[in-house]
């Protein structure tokens, strides 16, 4: 509050300093009111807004002394009026004539009798008259009464209104209203409490035709966080398996909740009705409150102030997504206090919204934009919307698809985003960022359809060998409802405390290495079976002895292996191959639950 009341002071002492000298568009001396600042309301503002509208000035004037109304047909003298703000200013301009989008009014004229002075950088050309201390001064048709400010004047976030006309009034106050100034929140440091109030200073140039008086420093708003986002994974969470197909399978939703009852707003403009293109203003009345993101709307040379580009918009970014795996949202949602959001990035053709199909080969990210419709002001609105996937399950060569253990994430905030304000660009819009923090939410992942079988004995050595068979047993379409599967296998052989460094691929053989497995794959129903005579290149030289692990990507594998010496003369045995449980691997068996499956693991599993 200090550094505040310091900033002002400087500003102050600089308005006397600029009060002292009557620069040349000081047109008369004696006609003198004095005004009083108030503010009218006092919004809260986005933290995260780049594009906050600020609370309206109002100059509340009275005359001086002596000083009387001007006479019929005399020259009004004029003031510029400025104003700065404790937060730097994203006010854009508008229109053609080098005006901002901010509105100085005299005595609020109303949208038929609004008269807007077409050359805001020189007052001189906008003079207005006297006219007796009629009450309809400055809504008679010929005096001006609106004006756009320009950048600059005492303090680095400044508008100016040059050209002012001041009259003492008859009978009631001359008000001057300053309206559509905008500030960036992230500029405004974060309060004690979640609210900082945002300064405003008000002077007058000449002072000899206006006295300001701000026993206080007025507050236009406040500033503080606008969105509270939150991003869920499905309850119960999904669990997705490359061997199978899943239709559109809902797999979390993400949130956005206002912080404050006015965070989220809608345009504030009426649609266009063709063949017009743009929308019609609907905010024409000076103090009013419309709790949108337009201000007050006039039209000014070229152009028209107030008017936003969109309503509050919300966006959601999803990544690392699957190839094979298609993901979908809701398109829309309305929340129990009467607030609507809808989607329009991409236009939705369908519900819920096919938002990327990924074929790309490698893991993507997607966005969507949803869009405020009507929210409530005096209420906390919250939306809420669903994300899903569906895919094909194809396990094989190359991985298979879709890809496995990939996990996707989701992330949120307001939308759109820019790394920083710059003239003419989108109102609103919003600082960079999105929450949760890097990578974001998880959402899903899909995981292989493995069986892991253990050969705990087997040997080539001088004299011997074994025979190792593996079958896809996922064929069948008996009542516990196997589904078919394609998927690889490798088998790996450890002897003397390592890989056997002379079977297969280092130790590793695989029905990629097989010329008698098509593509390298074993179909449902298929049988692959080798010797270890046949694929150790030591066979007999000594050989190797151990055990063997072998993976296969389907859930329905089971081993046979078959021990004997040459000829089987003297010696043969035989065994299946133990089922691994799923990793984590442990020592015993998972328990498993009634019925024919093991809940939770992928692998099945012959004994317990």
């Amino acid at each position: 509050m200090a550094d505040f009341r310091r900033w002002f002071l400087a500003l102050a002492v600089l308005a006397l300093v600029l009060g002292s000298t009557v620069p040349a568009n000081a047109q008369a001396t004696g006609a003198q009111v004095q005004c009083q600042v108030n503010t009218a309301v006092q919004p809260v503002l986005r933290h995260e807004g780049l594009t906050e509208l600020v609370g309206d000035i109002v100059l509340t004037c009275t005359p001086i002394g002596n000083a009387t109304f001007a006479a019929p047909g005399a020259l009004l003298p004029q003031t510029d009026i400025s104003v700065s703000l404790s937060g730097t200013l994203s006010t854009s301009t508008a229109g053609t004539s080098g005006g901002l989008d901010a509105l100085l009014l005299v005595d609020d004229p109303g949208p038929t009798v609004q008269k807007v002075c077409p050359t805001p950088t020189n007052g001189l050309l906008c003079p207005d008259y006297g006219t007796g201390g009629l009450p309809n001064e400055f809504s008679n048709g010929t005096n001006y009464n609106t004006f756009q400010g320009i950048s600059g004047g005492p303090g680095t976030n400044s508008i100016t209104f040059l050209g002012v006309p001041v009259d003492p009034p008859n009978t009631t106050a001359l008000t001057y209203r300053i309206t559509n100034i905008r500030i960036q929140g992230p500029s405004v440091p974060a309060g004690t409490f979640g609210l900082t109030p945002v300064y405003a200073f008000v002077n007058a140039s000449p002072s000899t035709s206006v006295t300001i008086t701000q026993a206080t420093q007025p507050i236009v708003g406040f500033v503080s966080q606008g969105l509270n986002f939150s991003a869920a994974t499905a309850s119960p969470a999904p669990t997705f398996l490359q061997c199978l197909s899943y239709g559109t399978t809902e797999v979390g939703s993400v949130s956005f909740t206002e912080n404050f009852q006015t965070a989220f707003k809608t345009q504030g403009t009426g649609a266009p009705v063709p063949p017009a293109t743009t929308p019609t203003p609907i905010q024409t009345t000076p103090g009013q409150i419309y709790y949108t993101e337009s201000g007050l709307q006039v039209a000014v040379p070229g152009g028209e102030t107030g008017e936003a580009t969109s309503a509050t918009e919300f966006m959601v970014v999803i990544s690392n997504i699957p190839s094979g795996v298609s993901i979908y949202v809701d398109t829309s949602d309305t929340d129990t206090v009467g607030g609507t959001a809808t989607l329009i990035s991409p236009a939705p053709t369908g519900t819920p919204m096919l938002l990327v199909d990924n074929t790309s080969g490698a893991p993507t990210t997607t966005t969507a934009v949803w869009e405020v419709t009507a929210a409530n002001p005096f209420a906390i609105d919250s939306f809420t919307f669903r994300i899903f996937t569906s895919f094909t399950g194809a396990p094989g060569a190359n991985g298979g698809s879709p890809q496995a253990n990939v996990i996707a994430y989701a992330q949120g905030g307001f939308a759109p985003q820019v790394a920083a304000w710059t003239n003419g660009g989108a109102v609103p819009e919003f600082v960079t960022g999105l929450s949760p923090a890097s990578p974001g939410q998880s959402l899903f992942q899909v995981s292989l359809c493995q069986t892991i079988l253990l050969f705990p004995y087997v040997t080539d050595f001088t004299g011997f060998d074994t025979g190792i068979a593996i079958s896809n047993t996922s064929l069948d379409d008996l009542p516990v409802g196997a589904s078919h599967q394609t998927g690889a296998c490798s088998i790996s052989f450890y002897g003397n405390g390592a890989l056997a460094p002379t079977i297969g691929n280092s130790g590793v053989y695989t029905t990629a290495l097989d010329s008698s497995v098509a593509n390298g794959v074993l179909v449902p129903g298929q049988t692959w079976a080798f010797s270890m005579s046949g694929i150790d290149s030591a066979y007999g030289n000594p050989g190797t002895t151990g055990y063997a692990i072998a993976t296969c990507n389907f859930q329905y594998a089971h081993g046979y292996s078959f021990v004997s010496d040459i000829g089987i003369r003297n010696f043969a045995a035989a065994y299946l191959a133990l089922v691994i449980p799923d990793a984590p691997r442990a020592p015993s068996p998972f328990l498993c639950a009634s019925g024919f499956s093991c809940l939770g693991q992928a692998g099945e599993q012959l004994v317990h």
